[in-house]
């Protein structure tokens, strides 16, 4: 494989719409895309496109989308009509777009010749464009490689059309973190966190409820939510908000709301915390929080659901239900037994630097990437 082929252009990475390039308002894809970007060993040619913002994480590196007027029709056409504009501009040796299938087709025309990546983070029988069989078929002829975040995601997207000829283009690229960075604290404290949206798909009142269970048994323990910002306006909150805010009131001086925390101060607060919990209630297409929680050394109790399995595999202890009485009991055990605690602070931490380092995990994407384009230009010759 040669190092980028014969071709030019850079390589186009397209943001969703809705996507917020910038410190305030990123959601994780902006995120993934921003650090992944830092340490790809292609990063001098590539080129971000998203919704305009004030202050993008990469200036130099980032092209403002400048919408179609509001006569073409929705928000996604107009962008994807802006989008096609700027990409003309710049000629791009390959495309990749993330977590929205739907510009494919449009991009597929406007680019016949151009490698076009598909890079899915949340399941595929959801998102528009791809959520029946036909369709997600169909996509496997448009585009040069699906990259999905978890081999879970993966069995998703070819739910139903196991048997396809073109199968082999859907890959997994896990999400990584620099683990240099996030390195475990020099003292760990007897916190038990949760960091999480407060949405029942996140487990957050289970966590409350456990902790509840547990403030007499574990008297020097303490318990952490991190989660919605709007914990003392009674007018924002829903009410399984209130439910876990009340649950964890109760919990007493070993309770704190920590509330709506920056992501540099969730990780502080990852790397100083002995136990991390992550009780989601859904199939997480994949879980960051996981990765960062690993990588700080954290004992990990997490739900096997979704792709978090595949994160944690032995590295952490595994939890099948969704019934606080079973969240405490192994909290409790793994809380009293400082050996226990230590084995899984190791193990997450060992299986994040050897698995989940953003650099051998974007070396996986580059990979990728470099193969749609010598590819194409080979079928272009």
């Amino acid at each position: 494989m040669t190092a980028v082929g014969g071709e030019r252009g850079p390589l186009a990475v397209i943001l969703p719409h809705t996507e917020s390039f910038q410190a305030a308002g990123a959601g994780a894809v902006s995120f993934c895309v921003r650090d992944g970007a830092l340490v790809s060993g292609l990063a001098s040619r590539i080129k971000i496109f998203g919704s305009a913002v004030a202050e993008p994480f990469d200036a130099a590196r980032f092209v403002a989308v400048n919408p179609a007027p509001w006569w073409h029709g929705r928000r996604t056409s107009r962008y994807v009509r802006g989008l096609i504009r700027a990409l003309r501009e710049l000629s791009p040796a390959c495309i990749e777009v993330h977590n929205r299938p739907v510009y494919v087709p449009a991009l597929r025309r406007a680019f016949p010749d151009t490698p076009i990546l598909l890079y899915v983070h949340n399941d595929p029988r959801t998102m528009r464009g791809i959520r029946e069989c036909a369709q997600r078929a169909r996509c496997l002829e448009q585009v040069s490689a699906v990259v999905c975040v978890s081999a879970f995601i993966r069995r998703c997207m070819l739910e139903g059309i196991e048997g396809h000829p073109l199968s082999g283009k859907v890959r997994v690229v896990l999400n990584g973190v620099d683990t240099a960075a996030l390195a475990p604290g020099e003292h760990k404290q007897r916190e038990i966190l949760f960091v999480g949206r407060l949405s029942p798909q996140k487990g957050g009142l289970v966590f409350a409820q456990a902790a509840m269970r547990l403030k007499a048994h574990l008297p020097d323990w303490r318990f952490v939510l991190v989660g919605s910002r709007s914990f003392d306006n009674p007018t924002l909150v829903s009410e399984y908000e209130r439910q876990v805010v009340d649950t964890m009131r109760q919990v007493g001086e070993q309770g704190e709301l920590a509330g709506y925390l920056s992501h540099d101060q969730v990780l502080a607060r990852f790397k100083r915390a002995a136990v991390a919990v992550i009780p989601s209630l859904w199939n997480e297409p994949l879980g960051l929080v996981v990765v960062e929680a690993m990588s700080s050394g954290c004992a990990v109790v997490a739900s096997r659901r979704g792709g978090i399995p595949e994160l944690v595999d032995d590295a952490g202890i595994m939890i099948d239900s969704g019934e606080a009485a079973v969240w405490s009991e192994q909290l409790l055990r793994l809380a009293r037994d400082e050996e226990l605690q230590r084995h899984y602070q190791q193990a997450a931490r060992a299986r994040a630097v050897q698995y989940l380092d953003i650099h051998h995990t974007i070396a996986g994407l580059d990979a990728i990437r470099l193969e749609a384009i010598d590819n194409a230009r080979e079928a272009n010759q």
